[in-house]
This record gives structure tokens, sequence and C-alpha cells, in this order.
């Protein structure tokens, strides 16, 4: 049965792509007119000789043999209507074609015609997570859920009609189909996928949409040029450990680089390792100004499977502009959609939640006074009581403990409350590990729950958890209520307030 793996193409990036095939060294070798659309299929008739880099490395092996090349064919099938281009990927084009298609097409289409209760695997970013990406694979009959934090970027699982779209279809930035259809059938095919992207969703998935307007795209490239610069200061950007192509995974340690910058007249930097580091010597060295170059600074893949190919610095950072939900996916930026947030909400909305006006403080009261006073309402105060685990750190494992409660209390500002939420969780990874145990007037006790005790300072009072306008406090809460429910302890927070 016919395999292929399709990308949508937008119609105002269908010429650049044509000229970007050409200078790839493909060749238009046939053509076939249907139903309205053109077939024209592209060959790399000549494929150019590919460097073996490790051939190199063993020299001494390979003796008087001349030193071997790789010849690596690949091809594509565009098909192209007055309204609408799609293009099939054959062999390692799916590294030109990613570059100009339509990147939410997979995931629209599986929004649609995905069965929710068949996952085989997904992969998905995090945000304000331990995790940053991760490839997750299901048994069969596994429903599809997400974690805190969780967009996704690639999904596989079986659809809800079979004879339409294959028993199992992968949908990322493309989609790849095991279909009965010949490719002179395609077309059709093609008409059937437009009139379903037309329809409702049904299986809302949380995901980023693309970022369009240039304002907002040159504020956000300084602020990451800024990040960069700040590095190694600066935790929230990385260097991916993977990325995508289409429907293929692409892992960082398969390859080496070269770093340049496009125009410049210093000689590109061969890189063994693609890493921060490097990046901030080179730039150093050069004396480059990163907000101004940092969309010419390009790194070219030296791939032995195929010709080397380049791509902009940009697409191999791991960044998150927190204040206004933006984030950095294959070099383009991206927002957080509204199923995301969503998402978030609807799960931070789960946490139990109290509220006693009797605990409302003035503003001159702190966090120590605050846990002091507790103890005449039978709070056992453990506020700045450090204790040894392993017999090597000294933790505050807690601020408050009442009848198997361990309480984490805060006060202040959204923004601020994220240490205490991370407190509470390594707290939880102690207690996991058996690295050690609390202990209540020298006596062993069994935890039943964990408590988030946040005093805020608000006009308003919150009705739910979501009402805190911050997504990535909510991030944060959601990985921190999984994290406890994992651990067999019951999540809740209590809300109080400072008054004037």
């Amino acid at each position: 049965m016919p395999k292929y793996n399709l990308y949508r193409v937008p119609k105002d990036q269908e010429e650049d792509l044509l000229e970007k095939l050409r200078l790839s060294g493909l060749e238009q070798i046939g053509k076939q007119e249907i139903e309205g659309f053109q077939m024209k299929f592209f060959f790399s008739s000549e494929p150019d000789e590919i460097d073996i880099w490790w051939t190199e490395t063993y020299q001494e092996f390979l003796g008087d043999i001349e030193t071997p090349k790789n010849l690596m064919h690949f091809g594509v099938l565009l098909i192209s209507g007055n309204e609408v281009c799609y293009a099939i990927s054959l062999g390692k084009a799916h590294f030109y074609l990613s570059q100009f298609c339509d990147s939410e097409f997979g995931l629209n289409l599986a929004e649609r015609i995905i069965d929710e209760n068949d996952l085989k695997i997904k992969n998905s970013k995090y945000y304000k997570s331990a995790r940053s990406k991760m490839i997750t694979t299901y048994q069969q009959g596994s429903q599809i859920t997400f974690d805190s934090g969780e967009s996704m970027h690639y999904i596989k699982g079986k659809t809800i009609d079979s004879a339409t779209w294959g028993k199992m279809v992968s949908f990322g930035k493309s989609v790849h189909l095991n279909i009965a259809k010949q490719p002179l059938e395609i077309p059709t095919f093609i008409n059937n996928i437009e009139d379903v992207l037309r329809q409702p969703i049904r299986v809302r998935l949380p995901k980023v949409d693309i970022v369009k307007n240039n304002r907002t795209i040159q504020r956000l490239d300084r602020i990451l040029a800024r990040a960069i610069l700040r590095t190694p200061e600066d935790p929230g950007i990385n260097i991916e450990e993977f990325t995508m192509s289409g429907v293929d995974f692409i892992f960082a340690d398969s390859y080496e680089y070269s770093l340049y910058l496009k125009g410049g007249s210093d000689e590109a930097v061969r890189l063994n390792e693609l890493n921060l580091e490097s990046l901030i010597t080179f730039l150093r060295d050069n004396g480059i100004n990163l907000e101004e170059e940092i969309n010419n600074l390009k790194v070219k893949v030296h791939n032995e499977y195929g010709r080397d190919h380049t791509k902009t610095l940009k697409f191999y950072l791991d960044f998150i502009e927190e204040d206004e939900r933006y984030c950095l996916i294959d070099g383009r930026w991206h927002k957080f959609n509204q199923s995301y947030v969503e998402f978030l909400e609807e799960e931070v909305n789960k946490i139990q939640l109290d509220y006693e006006s009797t605990f409302d403080v003035n503003p001159g009261i702190d966090e120590p006074q605050f846990n002091q006073d507790r103890e005449s309402d039978g709070y056992l105060n453990y506020d700045r009581d450090l204790q040894s685990l392993d017999g090597r750190y000294r933790v505050e494992k807690m601020d408050l403990y009442k009848d198997g409660v361990l309480y984490f209390v805060k006060k202040g500002t959204p923004q601020k409350l994220s240490y205490v939420i991370d407190q509470a969780i390594n707290t939880v990874k102690i207690l996991q590990n058996n690295a050690d145990c609390i202990t209540i007037n020298d006596e062993f006790v069994e935890i039943k729950g964990i408590c988030l005790w946040m005093i805020l300072k608000r006009q308003t009072p919150i009705e739910k958890l979501s009402d805190i306008n911050s997504i990535i406090l909510h991030m944060k809460l959601v990985e921190w209520k999984k994290t406890l429910i994992d651990a067999g302890f019951d999540p809740s927070i209590k809300i109080n307030y400072l008054r004037e």
C-alpha cells in the first residue's frame, strides 16, 4: 500500500519553493494535469556525492581504498491548484519542504480526524517544567491526555475513518498516510482534505499558533538576543536536543555543524556539538552585534546521508518569552493558542481551593510573623527550620504542619509564587525517593496532603484559581498538582489576602 508524506504549501510560498527545489538539484521530469491540478514531478537526476564524516576518523582502517562517498536520490511531487498547493516528499526532500509549508496543517487535520481513544505516539514541548521535549508511546486503546504546560508538536494514532484516511496516521508539520491510492488519485484526496479542514474541530489539542506580525517578530528577536547574551545566567534558553522535519525526528547529536554569519567576512567555525558556549565564543571572537545579526547567524548541518543543508541559528534554540505567552519553535515565533490556555485553566480549577477570612492579614505582616501567628491556631511552625537530607544538604521541607498536611506559605504577587511551588515539589521528590522522612516532635508522621498557602494582594477576591491572571503560574500549578497525585498526596490551596 502506498505511503505519502504530504505537505500543505501556502500559495504565496509556491514560487519560492520552486526556486529552492531548483537550487537543491531537483529538475522537473514529469507532468500531469488532473481535476484542475498541475502535478509536477521533480527528481535529483544527478545527486551530489556526499562526504561521509567518519571516513576521516577511520582512515587508517580503509587502507588504499578510495575515500567512499554516499549517493542519495530524492524527489518531490508538487500538486498545485488555483487556491491550494500540496507536495509529497520523497527521500530527504522534507528538509526543503518544511521551510515553505503550512506548519499548522498536520495538527489542524488531526483535530478533525484522529480517534482520541486510540493514541500511539505523541511528541510535546513543555513550558516551565523540568522537561523540555518528550516523545511518549502508548499501549493500544490509550486516550489522548495532556500534562501541565504541554503543547503538541506531533501525534500518531488511529483515525475515525480508516477506509478514507488509513488505519494509522502521523500528524506533524506534514501528514504521513498509508492509503490505497495511486499518485494520480491524490488530487481528489486533496479536495477531501480541504473539505475536512473547513469542518468544526472534534478534538482540541493544546498547541501554539505562528506569529505573523513583523513588528512583533522583530521585538521578540531582540528579547531573544538579550537572553542569549545573558547565558549562562539566563536558564530559560537552551539548544534543542531534537527537532522535527515534517513527521521525522532529527536528533542533534547525529550530525556535525558549522556556524557562520551570512554576509560576514569571518570563516565558518566547525563544531562537533552545537551548544551555547560555542555560540557565545563565536560572537565574542568576531565582534558580532547579536541584536542586529540574530537572523543572519546560520548553522550548516553536515549530513552523511545527503547534501549538507543550512538553517538559521534560531531553528535550534529553545526559548519562551513568559510575559506575553510567546515561544520559539523551529526558528519561528509562536503564541499559545486558546485551547492551550483553556486546558491550563480547566486543570488549575480542579485543585481544591479554600478561603477563611480569619487569616487575612495587613501588609505589615511578613511570612515569618504569619507562620508564628498560626501556632495559636494549632499549626506547628517549621519556617526556617532546615533539616538534613542524606547527611549532605540542609533543606526547608515545609513552613507549617497540621493533621498530616504540609503547608508552604508565600506572600506576594503571582510572579513571586513560583518559589513556593518549587519548594513543595522538591519536598515531594524527597518523600518519593525515601531519601528522608518527615519527623514531627521526633516522630515519623504519615503525610496525607500538601497545601500551598498563598497570601495575595488583590483589589478583588478570586472565585477560582484561573482568576489569577498568570499563565506561568497556571503551568506550574498544574505540574505541582500532577506531581502530588502521582506520588499519592492530596493537593490543595489556601488563599488569603492583604487587607489595608
